[in-house]
């Protein structure tokens, strides 16, 4: 032991402020003798908080809400960029790993001073067992999950253990706070001109055939190979993606075109035009009938061939024509027998079914989607304006003034027709064209084959048709054909009246016109930006740093508290630990803990003011349970 030399007080106002019996320790407190040693002054009055531990408190939480609001500021900057040159995503996300690694840097550091004043505070104001001192020295030097478990520092240390806690949870931070994530770009709304189906201008089309070099008689061959191409696919035909709707983009459009408007017709009105002795099943049909399907309900070998669809107009121009027809509109009938698996019994009755259609001047509405090199189109009639005129096919001098020779000529092949009469006749050279398409009779004879005439005494009375090769029904040619009656024709899965299907057949026939180039249109198309933006999440980032800052200010206004009650700063230094541990006792504890480590568990420690041997009254540990530790108060 070195030995201590006291000077005591020479006047009664140099007593201590701890204790009033006590010496106040002025110039020399002690002066410790040994080789080498120099003597040092020791007074009694401590230096108080100082600045630099606050400042690491106070600085710790500023800087942590700027790196939070610098955070931000990045992330907002780069919100909706596109995603191009230096700034990729993987550059964008180092910076905000970067900011997020600085904010846990500095989150923990003032924390963790926050916690050595805290844990001074705790250890100056309750006896603590040598086990939980021994505990709260691993929380604070290195926090330990496994040191969490130890429920005694819950009910001994709870804002130690929590504050512990906050720091090991600090990692979450650099996981959850990075925002930003790139999407698609969003798509924009662009003015396109785009082409469309303009059917009421007076230009030439080269759409129709002329008789006389100035009469209508017919479609041209270059409009009649639209229709048939549109027959025979399952989608409508598309057209070139127009400028600038590339790579992506979707819009809608109205034209005008015809249409048809159909109504189903009811079985009974659907007659057999034949005998009743024919008659498989005796019946009688609406007088007079709505339409005719030839023998398709009476013996084969009697009929010789079997109905099973027909396909007939008014007002068409085919060399079929109705003559008797007197009315002024254009009017389909296809009537059918539909698929029944009980038709092939001998003894059921078989039912037509069928439908009737007259041509309109149409709205249609339109919706065209350019994609990936692709085309999705679709088309629906949205408005029956008034039925279409025949009487517009018949002017013979398409060129003249008025359709009046005597008057002057305005018009020229190849140029215009005269002005009113182009639209008309640009309507009928679709119409006709469907028509001519459509027109005719499928038959079945005894032996189960099929041929798409109707014949009397070897003569062909009707065109063939191409109502098969569209997608109203499924090919007939398997179903059946060993039986002598023929079940009936399946119409496609996906159609349910045949009424509507013949109305949306028409409708995507005309829309397959809009590659013709007969017009264009301005809309409004969404366009799909090819690249991809950054996304910025706000909630994320907000939701990771206002937790952590909530977590930060508390911590750090409970250090602050501590820090002044204690009256002086705590960094658990080795210098502090020293004197902290000054006290011939406790070394004769810590002797007896390592020979026996059961002995440390009935020790309870506490620092505070100790009356150590030789050495007066000092601020150390000491034994509650063999020394007097009274409650280190607050120096000034």
């Amino acid at each position: 032991m070195s030995d201590y030399t006291f000077v005591h007080p020479r006047d009664p106002s140099e007593t201590s402020s701890l204790h009033p019996s006590r010496p106040k320790f002025k110039e020399m407190d002690s002066q410790l003798t040994g080789p080498g040693l120099p003597a040092i002054d020791r007074t009694a009055v401590r230096p108080g908080i100082g600045t630099w531990t606050p400042l690491c408190i106070v600085g710790g939480t500023v800087a942590a809400v700027v790196l939070a609001i610098v955070h931000h500021v990045f992330d907002v900057h780069f919100n909706g960029r596109l995603v191009e040159g230096f700034w990729t995503q993987q550059n964008t996300t180092q910076v905000e790993i970067l900011l997020a690694s600085a904010f846990k840097i500095v989150f923990c550091f003032s924390v963790g001073v926050s916690l050595c004043q805290v844990v001074w505070h705790s250890m100056r104001r309750q006896p603590l067992p040598w086990a939980s001192l021994s505990d709260i020295d691993h929380l604070v030097g290195e926090p330990s999950l496994m040191t969490l478990l130890r429920m005694n520092l819950l009910f001994q240390a709870p804002a130690t253990l929590v504050i512990t806690s906050i720091i090991l949870a600090s990692p979450l931070i650099t996981i959850f706070a990075p925002s930003l994530t790139v999407r698609q770009a969003s798509a924009a709304t662009r003015s396109l001109a785009v082409p469309n189906v303009n059917l009421s201008t007076d230009g030439w089309f080269d759409d129709v055939i002329l008789s006389g070099g100035s009469a209508y008689a017919g479609p041209s061959g270059t409009w009649d190979r639209v229709v048939l191409t549109g027959l025979t696919s399952d989608t409508p035909v598309g057209w070139t993606i127009p400028d600038g709707c590339a790579p992506e983009c979707r819009y809608n459009f109205t034209y005008f075109a015809p249409a048809v408007r159909c109504s189903d017709i009811a079985a009974n009105a659907i007659d057999d035009a034949a005998i009743d002795a024919q008659r498989i099943v005796s019946r009688t049909f609406q007088d007079p009938p709505a339409a005719y399907l030839r023998s398709y309900d009476t013996e084969p070998a009697g009929a010789l061939v079997n109905g099973i669809l027909n396909f007939t107009a008014l007002g068409d121009l085919t060399p079929f024509a109705e003559t008797n027809y007197t009315g002024s509109a254009l009017i389909w009938t296809l009537v059918y027998v539909p698929f029944n698996a009980a038709n092939s019994d001998g003894t059921t009755l078989i039912n037509a079914a069928g439908t009737t259609c007259t041509f309109y001047n149409a709205t249609h509405q339109a919706e065209a989607h350019f994609f990936n090199g692709t085309q999705e189109s679709s088309v629906t009639v949205v408005e029956f304006l008034q039925p279409m005129d025949t009487t517009a096919r018949n002017p013979i001098h398409l060129f003249n003034e008025n359709g009046n020779n005597s008057l002057p000529v305005v018009g020229a092949p190849g140029v215009a027709y005269a002005p009113g009469f182009g639209g008309p006749i640009h309507f009928f050279a679709i119409a006709d064209a469907v028509t001519d398409r459509l027109l005719g009779a499928i038959t079945r004879d005894y032996h189960g084959l099929l041929d798409q005439f109707d014949a009397i005494g070897g003569l062909r009375v009707q065109e063939t048709t191409l109502v098969l090769e569209t997608n109203l029904f499924e090919s007939p040619f398997g179903f059946n054909t060993s039986v002598p009656i023929f079940p009936g024709l399946n119409t496609t899965a996906g159609i349910t009246n045949i009424s509507q299907a013949l109305t949306n057949l028409v409708a995507n026939i005309t829309l397959g016109f809009v590659h013709m180039g007969t017009g264009l249109t301005t809309v409004d198309a969404v366009v799909t930006s090819p690249g991809t933006v950054f996304a910025y999440n706000r909630k994320t980032l907000m939701a990771t740093y206002i937790a952590a800052l909530v977590c930060l200010v508390a911590v750090s206004v409970f250090g602050m508290y501590c820090l002044v009650d204690n009256g002086e700063p705590s960094s658990n230094s080795f210098s502090q630990l020293l004197i902290a541990t000054r006290n011939a006792r406790l070394d004769q504890v810590a002797d007896a803990v390592e020979a026996e480590p059961s002995v440390g568990e009935k020790s309870r420690l506490m620092f505070g003011e100790v009356e150590v041997p030789g050495r007066g009254t000092r601020a150390a540990f000491g034994l509650v349970s063999e020394q007097k530790v009274e409650v280190l108060r607050r120096r000034r």
